[in-house]
Order: structure tokens, then sequence, then C-alpha cells
């Protein structure tokens, strides 16, 4: 019976790599803090490349704000 059992990781198709559009205006440095245990305890520095804004963060949701914030304010500016 062992024997007619396939493999699920034999019937799934290789993934292709995709390409990339890396931007840098969407570029940022995440400093995590040596306490930082992801993901359940998250607390670092964010910084945006092109802008300079900085932050300090001590959850997803506020590093995900960071986030969200400079790329919006990017794509105004453009």
């Amino acid at each position: 019976m062992e024997r007619n059992r396939k493999r699920r990781s034999a019937q799934r198709p290789t993934p292709k790599p995709t390409t990339l559009e890396l931007s840098p205006d969407r570029a940022f440095v995440v400093h995590l803090d040596t306490r930082a245990l992801p993901p359940r305890h998250v607390v670092g520095r964010v910084e945006h490349i092109t802008s300079g804004r900085v932050a300090r963060f001590a959850s997803l949701r506020e590093l995900a704000t960071f986030l969200a914030k400079a790329l919006h304010t990017q794509a105004r500016r453009e």
C-alpha cells in the first residue's frame, strides 16, 4: 500500500524564477534590534533610502504603516 502513494512534492511543478523590477525609489533599510524575535516581537529602525525618512517601530503593523506612507508620498511626488 505504501508503494502506491505518490509523493506530493513530486506532483508540484517547479516554480519559474520571476524577474524583479527593483526601483531605488522603493528601497528601504530595515535594522532589527538584537532583542527582536520575528514574527512575534519585531522592533527596530527603518529608513527610506530615497527620501531619507527614518522611523523606529515596535511591531509589524508600525513597520508596514511606515512603508505604505513612504511609498504613497513617493508616488505623489512623481
